[in-house]
Protein backbone atom coordinates (compact mmCIF):
# COMPACT_ATOMS: atom_id res chain seq x y z
CA UNK A 1 0.00 0.00 0.00
CA UNK A 2 1.20 3.49 -0.79
CA UNK A 3 0.30 6.77 0.82
CA UNK A 4 -0.12 10.32 -0.41
CA UNK A 5 -0.63 11.91 2.97
CA UNK A 6 -1.86 10.28 6.15
CA UNK A 7 -4.74 11.79 8.10
CA UNK A 8 -2.57 12.85 11.04
CA UNK A 9 -0.18 14.67 8.66
CA UNK A 10 -3.09 16.37 6.90
CA UNK A 11 -4.35 17.73 10.24
CA UNK A 12 -0.83 18.82 11.16
CA UNK A 13 -0.34 20.67 7.86
CA UNK A 14 -3.67 22.45 8.08
CA UNK A 15 -2.63 23.99 11.41
CA UNK A 16 0.95 24.86 10.44
CA UNK A 17 2.36 28.36 10.57
CA UNK A 18 6.00 29.26 10.02
CA UNK A 19 6.55 29.88 13.72
CA UNK A 20 5.73 26.48 15.24
CA UNK A 21 8.12 24.01 13.62
CA UNK A 22 11.87 23.47 13.42
CA UNK A 23 13.41 24.72 10.19
CA UNK A 24 15.40 22.18 8.12
CA UNK A 25 18.81 23.03 9.61
CA UNK A 26 17.42 22.82 13.15
CA UNK A 27 15.68 19.60 12.17
CA UNK A 28 19.04 18.16 11.10
CA UNK A 29 20.65 19.16 14.38
CA UNK A 30 17.80 17.66 16.39
CA UNK A 31 17.60 14.40 14.44
CA UNK A 32 21.37 13.96 14.86
CA UNK A 33 20.88 13.90 18.64
CA UNK A 34 18.01 11.41 18.45
CA UNK A 35 18.71 9.10 15.49
CA UNK A 36 18.69 5.40 16.31
CA UNK A 37 19.75 3.84 13.00
CA UNK A 38 22.12 6.38 11.39
CA UNK A 39 25.45 7.86 12.47
CA UNK A 40 27.44 10.72 10.97
CA UNK A 41 31.06 10.05 9.99
CA UNK A 42 33.23 13.18 9.97
CA UNK A 43 36.14 11.62 8.11
CA UNK A 44 33.81 10.70 5.24
CA UNK A 45 32.39 14.23 5.23
CA UNK A 46 35.89 15.73 5.11
CA UNK A 47 36.82 13.53 2.12
CA UNK A 48 33.75 14.41 0.07
CA UNK A 49 34.20 18.09 0.99
CA UNK A 50 37.67 17.96 -0.53
CA UNK A 51 36.31 16.33 -3.70
CA UNK A 52 33.62 19.01 -4.09
CA UNK A 53 36.05 21.84 -3.24
CA UNK A 54 38.44 20.69 -5.97
CA UNK A 55 35.53 20.46 -8.43
CA UNK A 56 34.56 24.05 -7.60
CA UNK A 57 38.10 25.46 -7.81
CA UNK A 58 39.48 23.43 -10.70
CA UNK A 59 36.40 22.78 -12.82
CA UNK A 60 34.13 25.69 -11.94
CA UNK A 61 31.49 23.34 -10.57
CA UNK A 62 28.43 25.24 -9.37
CA UNK A 63 28.68 27.92 -12.04
CA UNK A 64 25.78 28.05 -14.47
CA UNK A 65 24.05 25.04 -12.92
CA UNK A 66 20.84 25.93 -14.74
CA UNK A 67 22.53 25.77 -18.14
CA UNK A 68 23.70 22.17 -17.66
CA UNK A 69 20.33 20.92 -18.92
CA UNK A 70 18.79 22.14 -22.17
CA UNK A 71 15.39 21.10 -20.79
CA UNK A 72 15.40 24.20 -18.58
CA UNK A 73 13.90 27.41 -20.01
CA UNK A 74 16.18 30.22 -21.14
CA UNK A 75 15.89 33.39 -23.20
CA UNK A 76 12.38 34.11 -21.92
CA UNK A 77 11.10 36.81 -19.61
CA UNK A 78 11.71 36.47 -15.89
CA UNK A 79 8.00 35.92 -15.30
CA UNK A 80 7.71 33.21 -17.96
CA UNK A 81 10.68 31.29 -16.57
CA UNK A 82 9.50 31.67 -12.97
CA UNK A 83 6.03 30.40 -13.93
CA UNK A 84 7.64 27.35 -15.61
CA UNK A 85 9.69 26.68 -12.48
CA UNK A 86 6.65 26.99 -10.25
CA UNK A 87 4.60 24.50 -12.24
CA UNK A 88 7.45 21.99 -12.43
CA UNK A 89 8.39 22.21 -8.75
CA UNK A 90 4.74 21.98 -7.67
CA UNK A 91 4.47 18.66 -9.52
CA UNK A 92 8.04 17.52 -8.78
CA UNK A 93 7.76 14.39 -6.64
CA UNK A 94 7.82 10.60 -6.51
CA UNK A 95 8.82 9.36 -9.97
CA UNK A 96 10.05 5.88 -9.07
CA UNK A 97 7.89 2.99 -10.32
CA UNK A 98 6.44 0.26 -8.13
CA UNK A 99 8.44 -2.94 -8.09
CA UNK A 100 8.00 -4.70 -11.44
CA UNK A 101 6.41 -1.70 -13.18
CA UNK A 102 7.86 0.05 -16.22
CA UNK A 103 9.37 3.49 -15.60
CA UNK A 104 7.49 6.53 -16.94
CA UNK A 105 9.41 8.30 -19.70
CA UNK A 106 9.04 11.06 -22.27
CA UNK A 107 11.16 11.70 -25.35
CA UNK A 108 12.61 15.19 -25.48
CA UNK A 109 12.94 17.47 -28.52
CA UNK A 110 16.05 15.54 -29.59
CA UNK A 111 14.35 12.15 -29.32
CA UNK A 112 16.17 11.16 -26.12
CA UNK A 113 14.02 9.32 -23.56
CA UNK A 114 13.95 11.22 -20.27
CA UNK A 115 12.93 9.62 -16.97
CA UNK A 116 12.57 10.73 -13.37
CA UNK A 117 12.45 14.47 -12.75
CA UNK A 118 13.64 15.10 -16.31
CA UNK A 119 10.53 13.37 -17.68
CA UNK A 120 8.41 15.99 -15.91
CA UNK A 121 10.37 18.85 -17.49
CA UNK A 122 10.15 17.17 -20.87
CA UNK A 123 6.38 16.61 -20.60
CA UNK A 124 5.83 20.27 -19.67
CA UNK A 125 7.97 21.46 -22.58
CA UNK A 126 6.11 19.13 -24.96
CA UNK A 127 2.76 20.49 -23.78
CA UNK A 128 3.93 24.08 -24.30
CA UNK A 129 5.09 23.23 -27.84
CA UNK A 130 1.63 21.75 -28.46
CA UNK A 131 0.03 25.03 -27.42
CA UNK A 132 -1.23 23.93 -23.99
CA UNK A 133 -0.69 26.85 -21.55
CA UNK A 134 0.28 24.60 -18.63
CA UNK A 135 2.15 27.29 -16.70
CA UNK A 136 -0.71 29.79 -16.83
CA UNK A 137 -2.45 30.13 -13.45
CA UNK A 138 -5.93 29.95 -14.96
CA UNK A 139 -5.07 26.72 -16.72
CA UNK A 140 -3.50 25.33 -13.53
CA UNK A 141 -6.56 26.18 -11.44
CA UNK A 142 -8.98 24.51 -13.85
CA UNK A 143 -6.94 21.64 -15.31
CA UNK A 144 -8.80 18.34 -15.50
CA UNK A 145 -7.77 14.73 -15.12
CA UNK A 146 -8.26 14.21 -18.85
CA UNK A 147 -5.94 17.12 -19.66
CA UNK A 148 -3.30 15.81 -17.24
CA UNK A 149 -3.47 12.36 -18.81
CA UNK A 150 -2.73 14.00 -22.16
CA UNK A 151 0.08 16.21 -20.79
CA UNK A 152 1.71 13.33 -18.93
CA UNK A 153 1.30 10.63 -21.54
CA UNK A 154 4.28 8.30 -21.58
CA UNK A 155 6.54 7.21 -24.41
CA UNK A 156 7.06 3.95 -22.53
CA UNK A 157 4.56 1.44 -21.15
CA UNK A 158 4.92 3.11 -17.75
CA UNK A 159 2.53 5.62 -16.23
CA UNK A 160 3.17 8.79 -14.24
CA UNK A 161 2.84 7.95 -10.56
CA UNK A 162 0.48 9.93 -8.30
CA UNK A 163 -1.13 11.70 -11.25
CA UNK A 164 -4.21 12.60 -9.19
CA UNK A 165 -2.05 14.10 -6.44
CA UNK A 166 -0.12 16.17 -8.96
CA UNK A 167 -3.39 17.45 -10.39
CA UNK A 168 -4.64 18.33 -6.92
CA UNK A 169 -1.44 20.22 -6.09
CA UNK A 170 -1.51 22.12 -9.40
CA UNK A 171 -5.23 23.00 -9.08
CA UNK A 172 -4.70 24.32 -5.57
CA UNK A 173 -1.57 26.26 -6.55
CA UNK A 174 -3.28 27.87 -9.55
CA UNK A 175 -6.22 29.01 -7.42
CA UNK A 176 -3.93 30.52 -4.79
CA UNK A 177 -1.95 32.38 -7.46
CA UNK A 178 -5.16 33.84 -8.89
CA UNK A 179 -6.63 34.72 -5.50
CA UNK A 180 -3.53 36.15 -3.81
CA UNK A 181 -0.67 36.77 -6.23
CA UNK A 182 -2.09 38.29 -9.44
CA UNK A 183 -1.75 34.97 -11.25
CA UNK A 184 2.03 34.57 -11.12
CA UNK A 185 4.56 33.16 -8.67
CA UNK A 186 6.82 36.07 -9.61
CA UNK A 187 4.69 38.25 -7.31
CA UNK A 188 5.48 35.88 -4.42
CA UNK A 189 9.15 36.37 -5.21
CA UNK A 190 8.74 40.15 -5.31
CA UNK A 191 6.95 40.15 -1.96
CA UNK A 192 9.92 38.34 -0.36
CA UNK A 193 12.19 41.31 -1.12
CA UNK A 194 15.32 39.22 -1.84
CA UNK A 195 14.99 37.25 1.39
CA UNK A 196 15.18 33.46 1.05
CA UNK A 197 13.52 32.65 4.35
CA UNK A 198 10.72 35.14 3.76
CA UNK A 199 10.00 33.52 0.40
CA UNK A 200 10.01 30.03 1.95
CA UNK A 201 7.53 31.25 4.56
CA UNK A 202 5.30 32.73 1.83
CA UNK A 203 5.37 29.40 0.00
CA UNK A 204 4.61 27.21 3.01
CA UNK A 205 1.99 29.59 4.41
CA UNK A 206 0.03 29.73 1.16
CA UNK A 207 0.57 26.46 -0.71
CA UNK A 208 -0.41 23.38 1.30
CA UNK A 209 1.37 20.87 -0.95
CA UNK A 210 4.70 22.45 0.01
CA UNK A 211 4.27 21.86 3.78
CA UNK A 212 6.88 19.14 4.07
CA UNK A 213 6.88 18.50 7.81
CA UNK A 214 5.95 15.87 10.35
CA UNK A 215 6.14 14.91 14.00
CA UNK A 216 9.46 13.35 15.07
CA UNK A 217 9.89 12.38 18.73
CA UNK A 218 8.60 15.42 20.66
CA UNK A 219 9.19 18.02 17.93
CA UNK A 220 7.46 19.15 14.76
CA UNK A 221 10.23 19.02 12.19
CA UNK A 222 10.42 20.27 8.61
CA UNK A 223 12.42 19.33 5.54
CA UNK A 224 10.80 21.64 2.95
CA UNK A 225 12.47 19.96 0.00
CA UNK A 226 10.25 21.40 -2.73
CA UNK A 227 9.88 24.85 -1.15
CA UNK A 228 13.65 25.21 -0.96
CA UNK A 229 14.07 23.72 -4.44
CA UNK A 230 11.63 26.30 -5.78
CA UNK A 231 13.72 29.13 -4.32
CA UNK A 232 16.97 27.51 -5.45
CA UNK A 233 15.67 27.06 -9.00
CA UNK A 234 14.68 30.73 -9.25
CA UNK A 235 18.15 31.65 -7.99
CA UNK A 236 19.91 29.29 -10.44
CA UNK A 237 17.72 30.16 -13.43
CA UNK A 238 18.21 33.91 -13.07
CA UNK A 239 21.87 33.67 -12.11
CA UNK A 240 21.32 35.35 -8.76
CA UNK A 241 20.21 38.54 -10.50
CA UNK A 242 16.93 40.44 -10.78
CA UNK A 243 14.17 38.46 -9.07
CA UNK A 244 16.77 35.72 -8.55
CA UNK A 245 18.92 37.87 -6.28
CA UNK A 246 18.78 36.69 -2.66
CA UNK A 247 20.86 38.11 0.16
CA UNK A 248 20.84 34.91 2.25
CA UNK A 249 20.98 31.96 -0.15
CA UNK A 250 23.41 30.29 2.30
CA UNK A 251 20.42 29.77 4.65
CA UNK A 252 18.93 27.06 2.40
CA UNK A 253 19.58 23.48 3.51
CA UNK A 254 20.11 20.46 1.28
CA UNK A 255 17.02 19.20 -0.53
CA UNK A 256 16.19 15.99 1.33
CA UNK A 257 15.10 13.38 -1.21
CA UNK A 258 15.87 9.78 -2.22
CA UNK A 259 19.15 10.04 -4.07
CA UNK A 260 21.35 12.36 -2.00
CA UNK A 261 21.15 10.05 1.05
CA UNK A 262 22.41 7.23 -1.18
CA UNK A 263 25.43 9.34 -2.20
CA UNK A 264 26.14 10.16 1.45
CA UNK A 265 26.16 6.45 2.28
CA UNK A 266 28.34 5.62 -0.75
CA UNK A 267 30.84 8.33 0.27
CA UNK A 268 30.89 6.94 3.84
CA UNK A 269 29.45 10.16 5.27
CA UNK A 270 26.47 8.35 6.82
CA UNK A 271 26.52 4.91 8.43
CA UNK A 272 23.27 2.91 8.52
CA UNK A 273 22.86 0.09 11.02
CA UNK A 274 21.93 -3.43 9.92
CA UNK A 275 18.27 -3.04 10.86
CA UNK A 276 17.86 -0.06 8.52
CA UNK A 277 19.91 -1.69 5.76
CA UNK A 278 17.71 -4.78 5.90
CA UNK A 279 14.56 -2.64 5.76
CA UNK A 280 15.82 -0.81 2.67
CA UNK A 281 16.91 -4.02 0.95
CA UNK A 282 13.44 -5.48 1.52
CA UNK A 283 11.96 -2.51 -0.41
CA UNK A 284 9.01 -2.45 2.00
CA UNK A 285 7.12 0.87 1.59
CA UNK A 286 7.64 3.39 4.40
CA UNK A 287 4.68 5.49 5.52
CA UNK A 288 5.22 9.27 5.13
CA UNK A 289 6.12 10.77 8.50
CA UNK A 290 7.55 7.51 9.82
CA UNK A 291 10.55 8.00 12.10
CA UNK A 292 12.78 6.05 9.69
CA UNK A 293 12.00 8.51 6.91
CA UNK A 294 12.68 11.42 9.27
CA UNK A 295 16.03 9.94 10.32
CA UNK A 296 17.21 9.44 6.74
CA UNK A 297 16.19 12.94 5.65
CA UNK A 298 17.22 14.73 8.86
CA UNK A 299 20.64 13.08 9.00
CA UNK A 300 21.17 13.93 5.33
CA UNK A 301 20.53 17.61 6.08
CA UNK A 302 22.92 17.46 9.03
CA UNK A 303 25.62 15.70 6.98
CA UNK A 304 25.45 18.15 4.07
CA UNK A 305 25.74 21.09 6.49
CA UNK A 306 28.91 19.52 7.88
CA UNK A 307 30.29 18.95 4.37
CA UNK A 308 29.48 22.56 3.52
CA UNK A 309 31.23 23.84 6.66
CA UNK A 310 34.33 21.85 5.75
CA UNK A 311 34.33 23.25 2.19
CA UNK A 312 34.17 26.76 3.65
CA UNK A 313 37.08 25.92 5.96
CA UNK A 314 39.12 24.60 3.01
CA UNK A 315 38.52 27.91 1.22
CA UNK A 316 39.69 29.88 4.28
CA UNK A 317 42.81 27.72 4.55
CA UNK A 318 43.46 28.22 0.84
CA UNK A 319 44.43 31.85 1.25
CA UNK A 320 40.88 32.94 1.97
CA UNK A 321 39.76 31.96 -1.54
CA UNK A 322 36.44 33.55 -2.45
CA UNK A 323 34.08 30.84 -3.73
CA UNK A 324 30.32 30.77 -4.03
CA UNK A 325 29.17 27.65 -2.24
CA UNK A 326 26.02 26.75 -0.35
CA UNK A 327 23.93 23.68 0.38
CA UNK A 328 22.34 23.90 -3.09
CA UNK A 329 25.76 23.45 -4.73
CA UNK A 330 26.66 20.51 -2.46
CA UNK A 331 23.25 18.94 -3.00
CA UNK A 332 23.53 19.35 -6.78
CA UNK A 333 26.91 17.61 -6.78
CA UNK A 334 25.67 14.68 -4.68
CA UNK A 335 22.39 14.35 -6.60
CA UNK A 336 24.22 14.35 -9.93
CA UNK A 337 26.78 11.86 -8.64
CA UNK A 338 24.00 9.48 -7.60
CA UNK A 339 22.29 9.86 -10.98
CA UNK A 340 25.56 9.10 -12.82
CA UNK A 341 26.65 6.24 -10.54
CA UNK A 342 23.50 4.17 -10.10
CA UNK A 343 25.39 0.88 -9.88
CA UNK A 344 27.34 2.17 -6.88
CA UNK A 345 24.51 3.87 -5.02
CA UNK A 346 21.91 1.18 -5.65
CA UNK A 347 23.97 -1.35 -3.70
CA UNK A 348 21.74 -0.04 -0.91
CA UNK A 349 18.27 0.79 -2.31
CA UNK A 350 16.70 4.18 -1.62
CA UNK A 351 13.88 4.34 0.91
CA UNK A 352 10.50 3.59 -0.66
CA UNK A 353 8.28 6.34 0.68
CA UNK A 354 5.48 7.32 -1.70
CA UNK A 355 4.83 10.99 -0.95
CA UNK A 356 4.14 14.33 -2.59
CA UNK A 357 7.04 16.04 -0.79
CA UNK A 358 9.94 14.67 -2.84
Amino acid sequence: QHYYITNNLRLLHQTMTTSNFLNPQSTGLYVNTQAKHIKFNKSGADKVAEIIYKAIVNDGFGNNMWQTSDLNPRDQSEQEMINWIFFVDTANFSFWPDEGDVKFGVKDHKGKLQTGQMSLCTAVNRALREGIPVTDAKFMANATREQFEMIFRSDTDGKMTLLGERLKAINEAGKVLLDKFSGSFSFCVMRAENDVQRLIHIITDNFESYRDMCQYKDKTVSFLKRAQLLVADVWKCLGGKGLGEFNNIRSISMLADYRVPQSLVAFDVLHYDDELKNLLKSKIPIIPGDYVESEIRGMSIYAVEKVLEQIEELARDDGGRNIEVNAVVVDYFLWGWARNNRVLVDVLPFHRCRTIYY
